[in-house]
């Protein structure tokens, strides 16, 4: 997804384990909530980041990032990572890898006047095409979703376990335009998202534009729409986004929602 500018510092390989213990140990795409009975509903619309297309130096063997997440209703943090499966190890080369992404945070619940811890999390496996400008891949696993509401008339509640698909494509234009887009579905509470962001190269090491966010699960849908600035550093990206949040077809009123994020190759 991201040319670096810079080459990034190499990461020791306890650093590695480390990243990859909690990045790989479930799933980054925050669930949705429901809107009934007064609820209100957390959203991520940050696209989990994509490894950086070839380019000179070491390949990276996988890529990890993290960051939080927050609107009117919802605080959270999430974190993620993938490892290339193929011969070389290479996420710039064709071949199988492993990734997952984890969230949890807790939202507004008006019906009973308190906040519903959620967690999200997802382990796959999928194949990844390298491309020169750019990567795309397709991944299917398992997801796991917990809303701890103790609600009984509530729709979104309790555990539940299931198959989880996702699907992502990336590709930078002339070196000067940056495209991404990322669809998930997870069986439990039928939830699933699509997020898009075009992002323009304004100077040696920053990219900016717009990212719109769709998600809808049992009881509940909301899109988020807002601009994202992405900084290129010695040791990966990172980046700050922020905007308009809107619950449709809900009585819940329009919000914001802001969020930052670190991701960091791995060699």
């Amino acid at each position: 997804m991201n040319r670096l500018h810079a080459r990034p510092a190499l990461l020791s390989g306890g650093l590695l384990s480390g990243a990859f213990s909690g990045a790989l140990a479930a799933g980054m795409i925050l669930a949705g909530t429901a809107h009934a009975q007064g609820v209100e509903a957390p959203a991520n619309s940050v696209l989990a980041p994509s490894p950086p297309p070839a380019s000179e130096g070491t390949p990276p063997s996988g890529y990890a990032w993290g960051g939080g997440w927050m609107s009117n209703h919802y605080a959270g943090a999430y974190g993620g990572g993938m490892l290339a499966l193929n011969p070389n190890r290479s996420l710039w080369e064709d071949g199988f890898a492993v990734r997952g992404d984890i969230s949890a945070g807790r939202y507004s619940y008006n019906a009973i006047d308190r906040h519903v811890g959620l967690f999200d999390g997802d382990l796959l496996v999928g194949y990844r095409k390298a491309t020169e400008a750019g990567n795309f891949g397709g991944y299917v696993g398992v997801a796991h979703i917990k809303h701890d509401n103790n609600d009984p008339a509530a729709r979104l509640r309790g555990s539940k376990t299931g198959v989880a698909v996702l699907g992502e494509y990336s590709n930078t234009i002339n070196k000067k335009v940056e495209v991404n887009l990322q669809g998930r579905y997870a069986e439990p509470f039928s939830s699933w998202s699509v997020s898009g962001r075009a992002l323009w190269k304004m100077g040696d090491y920053q990219w900016f534009g717009p990212q719109v966010s769709f998600l809808r699960n049992d009881d509940y849908k909301e899109m988020t729409v807002g601009p994202l600035l992405k900084t290129m550093t010695s040791f990966g990206e990172v980046g700050l986004s922020g905007g308009w949040r809107h619950p449709i077809d809900s009585n819940n009123k329009d919000g914001y929602f802001a969020s930052v994020y670190v991701a960091v190759p791995i060699r």
